[in-house]
């Protein structure tokens, strides 16, 4: 499977679900500090959006020409990786990445870049016409979101309030300094 210019970029759920999770187990203890219980509840149940089965299922039946479970460099990691195997460019909005609020807080307390977590449980695929897949998942309870067009440049670049930053190998996942 490959991705293919034209194609929309979507990502299902959340980035850096499955990184947050484990940052909280680890560090729980510094995260009570800052957080209520609530915001540690929360995050530890994170837990329950690790399977990315249901979401895949969909892809295929909708013509994904790329599918691949984020892991590891989080969603630019990805994203990269997608561009690299393909053999395209992409362009990517910053502001339709899906991120949880509880990550951006713990990014922030860890001083971390959220967007290279550990992103288990979240689903990069490409497809030509995403409206019918997106109301799918939706219809099942998962969010899924359009971040992006692959293009036919080998330009890999993401925009960030009209700055355009050019994304590069996958840079070290915090998850590894936890």
């Amino acid at each position: 499977m490959a991705a293919i210019p034209g194609d929309e970029i979507v990502l299902s759920k959340w980035t850096g679900l499955k990184g947050t999770a484990e940052i909280a187990g680890k560090r729980e203890r510094e995260i009570r500090e800052y957080f209520s219980p609530y915001f540690l509840e929360t995050v530890l149940g994170f837990k329950q959006y690790l399977s990315a089965d249901r979401e895949e299922k969909a892809a295929r039946e909708y013509g994904a020409s790329y599918i691949k479970e984020t892991g590891a460099g989080g969603i630019y990691g990805a994203l990269w990786e997608m561009a690299a195997s393909s053999g395209v460019g992409l362009t990517v909005y910053l502001r339709d990445i899906p991120i949880r609020q509880e990550t951006v807080e713990i990014a922030n307390l860890f001083d971390f870049d959220p967007y290279n977590l550990f992103s288990g449980g979240s689903l990069l695929f490409t497809v030509k016409s995403s409206y019918a897949l997106i109301r799918a998942l939706k219809d099942e309870g998962i969010n899924a979101r359009v971040i992006g067009t692959v293009n036919g440049s080998n330009d890999r670049v993401v925009i960030n309030n009209g700055i355009r930053r050019f994304l590069t190998p996958r840079d070290r996942d915090p998850l590894e300094d936890f």
